[in-house]
């Protein structure tokens, strides 16, 4: 789950910086949303984290949250598998690798894989 938590700090953090003000913020971790709507135990180690978001939250008009299963987005999929491969750190990509277009094109016309396939 921090991965998760930290994933959305740095991506809300580039939105800030370019003047976004308006988010949709989708994980495939339901217990990550859950965090940070609902907040998580101050003793838990995801605290400080779920705090960071709360913080960055307000620096925007309006951001919706939301759980997304994986096989609704593959393009973060395959970003994901795509960093094991990668330097460790962050990476912002100014265009989409090239194999990862196609599966962009499916994202934006909403198609979904199948579990499993």
């Amino acid at each position: 789950m921090h991965v998760e938590l930290w994933a959305i700090i740095h991506g809300m953090r580039i939105a800030t910086r370019n003047s976004y003000q308006h988010l949709v913020v989708e994980s495939d971790s339901a217990a990550t949303i859950k965090f940070i709507n609902q907040g998580c135990p101050p003793a838990h180690s995801c605290a400080p984290l779920t705090q960071d978001i709360r913080n960055l939250v307000a620096r925007f008009e309006h951001i919706t949250w939301s759980h997304a299963l994986r096989e609704a987005n593959t393009v973060a999929d395959l970003l994901a598998k795509k960093g094991q491969d990668l330097d460790l750190g962050l990476h912002i990509f100014d265009i989409a690798p090239p194999d990862i277009s196609y599966a962009l094109l499916g994202d934006n016309l909403g198609t979904l894989r199948i579990r499993g396939s």
